[in-house]
């Protein structure tokens, strides 16, 4: 996020797409799908850091950034969940899972706060 403070503080727009899955298990069989064959010991704790850490920071620095777009990649297809800027959000799903909830709460604080 380093980054996105360095251009935000030089006038430029920020804009994420935030792809995340609501099961840590789910990136977990992915990577061990990818390297099935290799000789490769995944630490399982790993992935719980950084999917942890990962949303965390993202609402963490919600400030720094004028456009967001939330991706659920839990499918294959992947699902765009809710885009918002510092105004408006909107929801693309009726019931959104509940990771992308904690966003969606955050986003409201912070345009509120804004306005």
């Amino acid at each position: 996020m380093s980054f996105a403070k360095c251009v935000e503080r030089n006038g430029f727009e920020v804009i994420m797409f935030y792809v995340g899955l609501g099961d840590v298990r789910l990136n977990i069989e992915r990577v061990a799908a990818r390297v099935r064959n290799a000789v490769i010991i995944l630490n399982q704790l790993i992935f719980l850091r950084r999917h942890h850490t990962s949303l965390k920071n993202l609402l963490k620095h919600l400030n720094l950034i004028d456009h967001l777009i939330v991706i659920d990649n839990s499918s294959t297809e992947g699902e765009i969940m809710l885009e918002a800027d510092r105004e408006t959000i909107k929801n693309y799903e009726k019931l959104l899972p509940e990771w992308v909830q904690n966003i969606d709460s955050h986003l409201k604080t912070r345009n509120n706060d804004l306005n």
